[in-house]
């Protein structure tokens, strides 16, 4: 279903915290929307230049939908949005999946994301099988995830995971892989990796983060 537009938070003045307790609630909400809000900017910024211009697009695991909302108003895509929660704060069309059967046909979509979601996902097999089988003619397929290439790597990512647990509840369910296991799990779903492009991390304790461009292989490769 689609929402109307939401309103920004406002961040409560200096005064106001100093003089008014409880208004400290309304700035950790504010804050907490511009993390948000700057996360979806960081993902466009490394998603849209695989993006072609009116793409059919499928964001899978969506959450709260404000980058299936920057595609649509910046490159006219017509977007769907889904997840298996609706944590929609947008008015871009979403539907509620339950994490088996994406609701959309055979070789559909032009372009489908998948922004740090199969290391949610208790069978991430399932999910790229799914994948393969939306995915239209010279389609791209776009996922991000974590890196663990090194110890320091996967505490830190593991860490960072345990605290979004403590404070959002949002846990993991799949694993944690190196690159060249994520090669070898595309591969074994049909799907060749094209690019797999280090972004780097956010901060010191942040996860190191990588974009992985595919399109469905060749069968007779």
């Amino acid at each position: 279903m689609a929402r109307t537009a939401t309103t920004a938070l406002v961040r409560p003045s200096n005064l106001r915290l100093a003089l008014v307790p409880w208004s400290w609630v309304g700035w950790f909400r504010w804050k907490s929307d511009r993390i948000r809000e700057n996360q979806a900017e960081r993902n466009f910024a490394n998603v849209g230049p695989h993006v072609p211009q009116g793409a059919r697009v499928l964001d899978v695991g969506a959450g709260d939908g404000r980058l299936s909302r920057l595609l649509r108003d910046r490159l006219g895509c017509q977007v769907l949005a889904v997840d298996v929660s609706d944590d929609n704060q947008t008015d871009v069309p979403f539907e509620v999946y339950d994490g088996r059967r994406l609701p959309v046909g055979d070789a559909t979509q032009d372009v489908v994301l998948l922004m740090y979601v199969l290391h949610h996902a208790s069978d991430d097999a399932a999910v790229l099988a799914e994948v393969r089988r939306v995915l239209a003619p010279g389609g791209v397929l776009v996922i991000a995830e974590d890196q663990v290439e090194n110890w320091r790597q996967r505490v830190i990512t593991v860490g960072f995971h345990v605290w979004l647990f403590t404070f959002t509840f949002m846990g993991w369910r799949g694993k944690f892989r190196r690159l060249a296991a994520w090669r070898e799990r595309f591969a074994a779903a049909g799907l060749r990796t094209e690019q797999a492009i280090d972004l780097g991390a956010q901060g010191r304790l942040w996860p190191r983060n990588v974009l992985f461009t595919l399109r469905a292989a060749d069968p007779a490769t």
